[in-house]
């Protein structure tokens, strides 16, 4: 999914280092995410008016299935997530169903807004991105894993106005993000 030039990538980064740099985390910019109370509706919004394909859709997402956190503690967070791509930007849509998380907090504050932006790594990569996240005073909110990937979510608000998330690619995960590019799911 590179890009090519000087444009952003959704390809995990694997440079073998164990420091992450400003520019370690930046090359990473790939997704912009949006919480809402209606997922239908709004992926109604981005297929019939600007024109994506279509969503994969994850219903019922729980944090007791994939060792969530919020807070620092075990959540009990569910949530449906639906993930496509407009361009080389993956654009991801959240809905709150149960539970005390980030997105409902976010949308008692805001109402249907832009939550996060995310930065895809290698899985290498991970900590030492978390470990420069909280060192830059962004601690994190929320977390969990996947088979193919772990997700953190550092508090950026204050400086962006946005919650930044970081995830890293396990492996078998950028074959997952070509065949959701590609809408092969």
């Amino acid at each position: 999914m590179e890009t090519g030039g000087s444009q952003p990538s959704c390809r995990a980064k694997n440079d073998g280092s164990s420091e992450v740099t400003k520019p370690g985390i930046a090359p990473g910019f790939c997704q912009v995410a949006w919480v809402v109370r209606d997922i239908a509706a709004a992926e109604k919004f981005f297929v019939e008016t600007m024109g994506i394909g279509r969503f994969m859709h994850m219903e019922n997402l729980a944090a007791k299935d994939t060792e969530g956190t919020y807070r620092g503690k075990p959540g009990n967070w569910v949530c449906h997530l639906y993930l496509a791509y407009a361009g080389d930007t993956q654009i991801e849509l959240i809905q709150p169903v149960s539970g005390e998380s980030m997105y409902q907090e976010s949308l008692d504050k805001h109402g249907d807004a832009v939550q996060h932006v995310a930065y895809f790594l290698d899985d290498s990569a991970y900590d030492a991105a978390a470990a420069h996240m909280e060192a830059s005073g962004h601690p994190e909110i929320q977390s969990f894993r996947l088979p193919i990937a772990r997700v953190g979510y550092f508090d950026t608000r204050p400086a962006i106005g946005v919650v930044t998330e970081i995830v890293g690619i396990k492996e078998g995960g950028q074959q997952w993000l070509r065949d959701l590019k590609s809408g092969n799911f």
